[in-house]
């Protein structure tokens, strides 16, 4: 069965106390809430850090069209890509090279003078795609935005803010976050740098 939106929003508010949402347009003020603050909030959440899972690498697409007198060729960005820039941009499919840096970003389109181009985003994914303890990382900040709202009780809505959050020394990146950030990054193998890109760069090699 397909994981959705709703579970998460009704998982929240099940540990809140709350009866669960069959949707987000059932008509209840806690379920119109949540339809308003979920989908936001989740893109925020994926948007604020490179999480491992949400990452994707592609070719793109070169327009037949030049651009400008700056610029030799374009190409259309992703359309599932959550946001405007990269995780980088190559030249080659080996994403240990050097990201390319000589590039302009407009609109819909990236320009630059080299083909092909390669690039490593964090494209949009569905609740269904998302591991276990980003879900559960999801309830967790659910329960803080919906705390109040159901309960009443700031005292409440903070204790559960630091079980998600930690304290504000942590800058927000502790606790249930912390732990799932640590969790994404577990299985990422160290990257290697291509050394002779490194040392062309350094010594004027070609």
């Amino acid at each position: 069965m397909a994981y959705t939106s709703i579970e998460i929003c009704s998982n929240a508010l099940l540990r809140l106390g709350a009866h669960p949402i069959q949707s987000f347009t059932e008509g209840t003020d806690i379920a119109t809430a949540c339809g308003n603050i979920y989908p936001m909030k989740a893109r925020y959440i994926l948007n604020s850090y490179p999480w491992r899972f949400s990452m994707k690498y592609a070719q793109l697409s070169r327009l037949s069209t030049t651009p400008s007198m700056q610029w030799k060729y374009q190409y259309n960005l992703p359309s599932d890509r959550i946001q405007d820039g990269f995780a980088g941009v190559y030249l080659t499919t080996n994403y240990n090279d050097i990201p390319f840096k000589n590039f302009e970003l407009v609109g819909e389109h990236l320009l630059c003078n080299e083909e092909p181009i390669y690039v490593k985003y964090q494209q949009i994914v569905s609740e269904d795609n998302f591991p276990p303890y980003f879900r559960e990382l999801m309830v967790g900040i659910m329960m803080v935005e919906l705390a109040f709202l159901v309960t009443d009780n700031l005292g409440i809505r903070q204790e559960v803010k630091l079980e998600v959050y930690c304290t504000p020394s942590e800058n927000g990146v502790g606790g249930l976050m912390g732990m799932a950030r640590q969790i994404d990054s577990r299985d990422t193998p160290i990257l290697t740098m291509n050394t002779d890109l490194l040392l062309a760069a350094r010594f004027g090699g070609v």
